[in-house]
């Protein structure tokens, strides 16, 4: 694959798994629409899917290459969960929620723990983060579960409920009170028979159906001195860095399930003939397309760049990781509701356009701004990070090159995540931010692009005179303040891409149509419409047209997906 003659090795992984799974809109691949419809209908688990996805080694990416796996940049992870979510998002979620459970072995287990899970993951087993519980919510502090030490290891006693993979693990990292505080601990239910485990049914749910999501009871489930990871009462700081590996990558079935849902619409309002012409005709189409793919890109250019950071500045993640999860989950299912009204009525069938398809993908993309954090959730870190920040912007000095920031596609080294370990703070800088005034000044003699950035410019520096006089109050201006920072860095986002990459990626990423309406998306949200572009517009559509002609993906990297066969489900 290349963009503008130049390797992009990075993005090499998902074009190898698409090859593999085969087109989702063919009913004879393991990973088909038509498979996950049925297995939906039934509420049962989509097995074909998760079988195509162990044959094609998705398991495989959740364990770094340090460590026998295939894992070597966050950002090639991203794409592969893209890939993934195309066809099935409760498989990728699945797996995801295996990540969440071997992350934390990743970055603070020992040589022992690390060897057992590795061999565990690439051995296709599931995983599950036993954090969640029902009492505590989002408040880890208010967590019931105890791991009480003993003369030989240590005796757990406790219930998490609503954890990924909960029923069909075979082994957890548990969150739980322990001398001096909180510790986290590693519960190998394979080694354990099933000793002091206590599984709980499946919570039925509205998306998402083909995925376990449970629990399950420690009933004096005694283990090992060796299953405590990390120093001892360290345990909350611990959960709180792994969420920003996983709240960063959640994004990639976001922008995999956007991509379907527009690609179904598109191909219907190319085929559905209204006042004797194709729907695609009629202005009002066209626009509901262009908008939710420019809320695509913005979602995209977002999740690119945290995914990178986890590989090129992880020091800024706290904040970053934060922001990409609300920003990027509630843009693709924005996305999503435009493909709804251009369906109209057809996108809430369970057959036909697609066969029925898209209406599972509605239920399913609905739930991802809920996972790891509720979008309050991540205003609140991100005002929390903020507002300490703001204390901090004195010394907090830009460290992060943004071309390697926003060098999507450029490989970097390798980085087992025990030798960069999360930080609980950003640190005061935030290059993406920091660097608007910059990325401005750059647009030249691009009047109309410039109006646009210096707009977003003004809602910044606004936002931060906000949080300096709200301070640390969780008040409603604060949280308003901190959505609207998550919008500009959006932008900003938007921005450093055109500036630094679009050379490179060419293609679409070289048509300033794609930025002009995806800043002007931006804009709309911050309560400030600059006006439709209806240019870029027209050119946004006809780019949709010439990449699903041409079996690319909806996004600014030129990425190669399967190629249709002649069996693929009308449309």
């Amino acid at each position: 694959m290349t963009g503008a003659g130049v390797p992009l090795p990075t993005f090499a992984a998902a074009e190898e798994l698409e090859r593999a799974l085969g087109c989702p809109f063919d009913p004879g691949t393991g990973m088909s629409l038509a498979a996950g419809v049925r297995a939906d209908d039934l509420e049962a688990e989509p097995v074909a899917a998760y079988e195509a996805a162990w044959a094609a080694g998705l398991h495989e990416h959740l364990v770094p290459v340090a460590e026998g796996g295939r894992m070597g940049s966050f950002e090639s992870l991203l794409a592969v969960v893209r890939a993934a979510s195309r066809r099935e998002p409760a498989v990728p979620v699945g797996f995801g929620s295996t990540l969440l459970a071997t992350a934390p072995v990743w970055i603070w287990g020992d040589d022992a723990q690390r060897r057992r899970v590795a061999e565990l993951a690439l051995g296709r087993a599931w995983g599950t983060a036993g954090i969640s519980e029902e009492a505590a919510g989002s408040d880890l502090l208010a967590t019931a579960t105890r791991a009480v030490p003993t003369g030989d290891g240590f005796v757990l006693n406790g219930k998490k409920w609503l954890v990924g993979n909960g029923g069909r693990s075979s082994f957890a990292t548990v969150l739980a009170a322990s001398e001096p505080s909180f510790g986290l601990f590693l519960v190998d239910f394979e080694a354990l028979g099933g000793a002091g485990v206590r599984r709980l049914p499946k919570v039925p749910t509205h998306g998402l159906r083909g995925h376990d999501l449970s629990g399950f009871v420690l009933e004096d489930c005694r283990v090992g001195p060796g299953a405590r990871l990390g120093r001892p009462g360290r345990g909350i700081e611990m959960v709180t860095g792994m969420l920003q590996f996983t709240r960063t990558l959640v994004g990639g079935t976001g922008l995999g399930v956007a991509d379907t849902a527009l690609r179904i619409a598109l191909r219907h309002a190319r085929g559905r003939v209204l006042y004797g012409e194709p729907a695609l005709a009629l202005a009002p189409v066209r626009s509901l397309l262009a908008r939710g793919f420019a809320d695509l890109l913005v979602a995209e250019c977002t999740a690119l760049a945290a995914a990178r950071a986890l590989d090129v500045a992880r020091q800024r993640m706290a904040l970053w990781s934060a922001v990409a999860k609300y920003v990027v989950p509630a843009l693709c299912v924005d996305a999503v509701d435009a493909c709804g009204e251009v369906l109209s009525a057809r996108a809430h069938l369970r057959e036909g356009v697609a066969g029925g398809a898209f209406q599972k993908l509605v239920r399913d993309v609905a739930i991802t701004p809920v996972f790891e954090g509720t979008q309050l959730v991540q205003l609140d870190t991100v005002r929390t990070q903020l507002v300490s920040g703001a204390r901090r912007r004195a010394g907090g000095r830009p460290e992060v090159p943004l071309p390697l920031l926003f060098g999507f596609g450029e490989p970097v080294t390798p980085v087992a995540p025990r030798d960069q370990r999360p930080s609980l703070t950003y640190g005061g800088a935030d290059e993406v931010v920091d660097l608007l005034d910059e990325a401005v000044a750059e647009l030249g003699d691009d009047q109309e692009l410039a109006a646009l950035g210096h707009t977003l410019l003004k809602v910044r520096d606004e936002t931060r005179e906000t949080l300096r006089a709200l301070g640390a109050g969780r008040t409603s201006d604060a949280y308003e303040a901190a959505r609207r920072h998550c919008l500009v860095h959006a932008g900003a986002c938007c921005l450093h891409t055109w500036l630094r990459r679009r050379e490179a990626l060419g293609g679409l990423a070289a048509d300033r149509a794609w930025l002009s309406a995806a800043l002007r998306r931006v804009l709309e949200r911050l309560g400030l419409p600059a006006g439709p572009d209806r240019e870029a517009e027209e050119r946004l559509v006809r780019r949709l047209e010439d990449l699903d002609d041409d079996d690319r993906a909806f996004s600014l990297v030129p990425l190669r997906l399967a190629p249709r066969s002649r069996g693929s489900v009308p449309l």
